[in-house]
């Protein structure tokens, strides 16, 4: 078995991401167990959580195969990062703008069922080619080597689309009302990073039709520190305080 003995840019990126998408799921995390301790339903917070976990298992498994070929860190790395991710951030967002019946929970039931039924289905039941492999090289530029078309890629376009559409379109809805009512400013500006930041995954993986494969691992980097800058902006501006509390008082 060959490990790569110099550090690639994959490398340090992923090693980044990494280290801020632990950090960043620990804080929401910690949030939301307070949040349950104190009697208060914080849905958002657990969604978001479980993505957040998902991006750090996606970056984690970017790391492993920098330096060693697994198959079964191949098959969790693109599930977690290029199927789960982003349904299940966009999910908190759908948790904070449809809050009567019942819809964010039926949603979050069938994201759940996927993400049960696809998860055995690519660590177990799907082939894979480890001959592309070498140390240090960039994994997404060796896909379609290592793992056949259908299956489990079928499911990648639309919970992308669904994932980005509802973590970017919401943050981007929530930032326009605030600015229209010329009200929690804070809050607007948390929005418009964290749309940002949801967008440059989305960009990265754009591009890889472009043969610009390298740009998704700085994209992913720059994608988290914008959701979590954002997420720290629209949730602990003084201004905010008040209203804050009262929301807890009433949720």
């Amino acid at each position: 078995m060959k490990v790569v003995n110099m550090l690639s840019l994959p490398l340090i990126f992923s090693i980044v991401t990494a280290a801020i998408s632990a950090a960043f799921a620990f804080f929401v995390l910690r949030r939301w167990v307070g949040a349950r301790r104190a009697g208060r339903s914080r849905p958002h917070l657990l969604a978001w959580g479980i993505g957040l976990i998902l991006y750090l298992l996606g970056s984690f498994s970017q790391i492993v195969l920098s330096l060693q070929w697994s198959a079964f860190f191949f098959a969790l790395w693109y599930w977690s990062g290029a199927l789960a991710v982003a349904p299940w951030l966009g999910q908190g967002t759908i948790y904070l703008l449809v809050r009567r019946g019942s819809i964010a929970r039926n949603i979050q039931m069938a994201l759940l069922l996927i993400c049960i039924m696809t998860l055995p289905w690519a660590l177990f039941l799907t082939p894979l080619n480890g001959a592309a492999w070498e140390p240090g090289i960039d994994m997404v530029s060796i896909t379609n080597d290592v793992m056949q078309r259908g299956g489990v890629r079928g499911f990648v376009p639309v919970m992308n689309i669904w994932g980005t559409i509802a973590l970017v379109g919401g943050a981007i809805y929530s930032s326009v009302l605030f600015r229209r009512k010329q009200i929690l400013r804070s809050r607007m500006i948390g929005n418009w990073l964290i749309a940002a930041g949801g967008l440059m995954p989305a960009l990265g993986g754009a591009l890889i039709r472009l043969d610009l494969t390298w740009i998704k691992y700085p994209a992913e980097m720059v994608g988290i520190i914008l959701i979590f800058v954002g997420f720290l902006v629209a949730t602990h501006a003084p201004e905010d305080d008040a209203r804050s509390r009262r929301d807890d008082r009433t949720a």
